[in-house]
This record gives structure tokens, C-alpha cells and sequence, in this order.
């Protein structure tokens, strides 16, 4: 069995985040020594964008073998394995029925290092099922887009239904520089503008929205 030791992961159930996206309040745990195998590129695929399920073969030859740094030896995962492609590496954590529940990017220095371990590795074929795919897989959105879109479509969809004009009209001038009055064009503009690409106006409008929401609280 090849480890590897000492890595920092952020664990999410859903989409996996950049290193650079990483937050305080993440779900990140410090590793002292995780399995690690090398998977083929369709495979690799699959485990990155899918949800998977491992047969049980699989989760026996893992099973205990993740430790935490913590002395609490009840903290440690009992199934979970880093994969990599010899390009890219992901961290899964599966449940006791070998359903992946939970995945994790590297910090940059940590995969390439894995990354060159893989070289002198041999591929491992694992039996695996696979269901739908993934929100994390289907655009090149960063998190702070994506927080950003949900936010500006929070208060668009909120000032149309409650008729609220003048507020309406605020949004539509700081995104695009310039006044109308048709409520029902402003409103369609706005969820155009918010689906293509996140601008500086956009971030500035949701800088400005996030803190009249502190301010409330």
C-alpha cells in the first residue's frame, strides 16, 4: 500500500473547491497519512464528476487506514483514498456502503508533489458504479461567482415580485450606467446580465447588497 503524508483537504459534499477559494469556515482537516492510488483518465474522470459508488473489495483495503493528526483515534476516517490520474489528484471519502459522500482538492505544491510520486506508480483498476453528475463539473464558475449570482438574483427576484421600482431601477443603473422605466425589461436585463459573465459592476453592486445585509443583522 503507497501513503501519503501530511497534506491539508477541504472536504466538500458537492463542489470542490480551488485551493485559493479555500475559507476559514470550510470543512478542512489536517491529514497525517491517507492510501493512494492511480487510476486510469476515464476512471479519474468519473470519480471527479460523478457520484460513485466502490464495491466493497475496494473499501476492505482501505478501510482505517486515513489518520487525522488528533490524538482521538474515534476523529479518523474510516474509508477514504486519494486518486490521481498522473495529472490531476482528488481525496474521496466514501460512507460504509462505499458511496462517495465527500471530495477534496490539494493545495498546488501538495498534488504535484503526488502528482511526481504517481510517475513510478502502476495503474489500480477499481470496480465502481456511476450516477449523475456533479454541480462542481458543469461550468468554470469560482465560488466567489457563484456567491455572487445567488445574492444579485436574491434581490432582483425580490424587487419584481413586490413591485418595488425605484429599488429595481437602482440595480438596473449600477449594472448598466443608465435609467429605464419598464419594470419588466429592467427585470429581464438584470437575470441576462447576472447569467453571463460576473463583472466589476456586478461585484460592486454585491459588495454593497452584502452589507446593508450585516447592517440589518
Amino acid at each position: 500500500m503507497i501513503y501519503v503524508y501530511d497534506i491539508i483537504l477541504n472536504w466538500s459534499s458537492e463542489e470542490i473547491y480551488e485551493f485559493f477559494e479555500w475559507e476559514l469556515n470550510d470543512d478542512i482537516e489536517h491529514i497525517k497519512k491517507m492510501p493512494f492510488f492511480k487510476i486510469n483518465n476515464k476512471s479519474f474522470n468519473d470519480f471527479l464528476n460523478y457520484e460513485i459508488k466502490v464495491d466493497k473489495l475496494f473499501l476492505d483495503k482501505i478501510n482505517n487506514l486515513t489518520a487525522l493528526y488528533t490524538v482521538d483515534q474515534n476523529k479518523d476516517i474510516k474509508y477514504a483514498s486519494l486518486f490521481t490520474d498522473g495529472i490531476r489528484v482528488i481525496a474521496i471519502q466514501f460512507d460504509n456502503n462505499g458511496k462517495a459522500i465527500y471530495r477534496s482538492g490539494l493545495l498546488l505544491d501538495e498534488e504535484q508533489d503526488i502528482v511526481m510520486l504517481s510517475n513510478k506508480l502502476m495503474e489500480t483498476s477499481i470496480n465502481y458504479s456511476k450516477g449523475r453528475k456533479l454541480i462542481n463539473s458543469n461550468n468554470f464558475i469560482t465560488r466567489h461567482e457563484k456567491e455572487v449570482r445567488h445574492l444579485l438574483k436574491i434581490e432582483i427576484e425580490n424587487c419584481y415580485q413586490k413591485g418595488n421600482l425605484p429599488k429595481l431601477q437602482y440595480l438596473y443603473y449600477e449594472c448598466f450606467g443608465k435609467e429605464i422605466d419598464d419594470i419588466n425589461l429592467m427585470y429581464q436585463k438584470l437575470l441576462e446580465s447576472i447569467s453571463n459573465k460576473i463583472n466589476n459592476n456586478h461585484n460592486k453592486l454585491y459588495e454593497v447588497l452584502k452589507l446593508s445585509y450585516q447592517n440589518k443583522n
